[in-house]
């Protein structure tokens, strides 16, 4: 795992140890978003999938734009011609 990964995993254990759940996602996202603006290897925040729930919700937001994969089956509006 890459340093900078090391410290994201370093600095989020004590900041979700001082959080109540209820803002623990927005934090983790908050925090992904700084190390990826920052520069940080999305094969570096792949790295850490399995350590925390939050931080791999934050990473899943952050590549996907936040689109879970059932998301696009989102209508639009459109109808089907057949109808």
């Amino acid at each position: 795992m890459d340093v900078s990964a090391s410290l994201l995993l370093e600095v989020w254990e004590i900041v979700a140890d001082i959080l109540p759940n209820n803002k623990r996602e927005d934090m983790a996202r908050k925090l992904v978003n700084i190390f990826a603006d920052k520069g940080m290897d999305k094969k570096d925040f792949e790295a850490m999938r399995g350590e925390d729930e939050y931080i791999d919700s934050a990473i899943d937001a952050q590549y996907n734009d936040g689109l879970a994969d059932n998301d696009y089956d989102y209508d639009y509006g459109m109808e089907d011609e057949d109808e």
